[in-house]
């Protein structure tokens, strides 16, 4: 879509339901990412309101994985052993539960290892990542990423009082798959 639109184009092109579009655009709009303007007058009514970009605001030019490429680069530089970079993971994961008992445990897990990159589902008593990130970021070292991802969710669990705790795992860079046997 190019230009202004209205909130259902808004809606229709992202295909979501004009309520959830509509709480979007008012965030987007309170950030200063959006303006609305008055659009023309069309039979009886209010005429509806038009969102485009504000004017100070640009698109990102690529993704976030060039900078990912680059921590993981530090993080493998820094000399720090495995025991340093599973509790800096775990300690993320607590920051990614949040409080205590807020979340269940099958949304929070999975929606804290989506905002590091991967596609993630609990299946009876595994977590399954997929679509992992940790080969594209770190292709000389894949385990380092699926290592720290591993301390993340051992992190979650314990910040969300999970009485489960990684067992054991398996990893596929190949596939950009991984599978974490959970156990209490």
């Amino acid at each position: 879509m190019e230009g202004p639109a209205t909130l259902p184009e808004l809606a229709e092109a992202a295909g979501v339901h004009l309520n959830t579009a509509r709480a979007h655009a008012i965030a987007l709009e309170e950030a200063g990412i959006l303006r609305a303007e008055p659009g023309e007058p069309a039979g009886r009514g209010r005429p509806p309101f038009r969102y485009r970009l504000a004017g100070d605001f640009t698109l990102p030019t690529t993704d976030f994985r060039g900078l990912a490429e680059l921590l993981a680069a530090a993080v493998a530089r820094s000399g720090q052993g495995p025991t340093e970079l599973r509790r800096l993971g775990q300690d993320w994961g607590r920051y990614l539960a949040g409080r205590p008992g807020a979340q269940t445990l099958e949304r929070v897990l999975p929606a804290a290892l989506e905002r590091l990159g991967f596609a993630a589902r609990i299946e009876h008593d595994e977590l399954i990542l997929s679509s992992c990130p940790c080969p594209l970021v770190s292709p000389d070292d894949p385990a380092l990423i699926c290592g720290l991802a591993i301390a993340v969710a051992e992190g979650v669990l314990a910040g969300a009082g999970s009485d489960l705790h990684v067992a054991d795992s398996t990893h596929d860079p190949a596939h950009r798959r991984c599978t974490v046997a959970l156990a209490s």
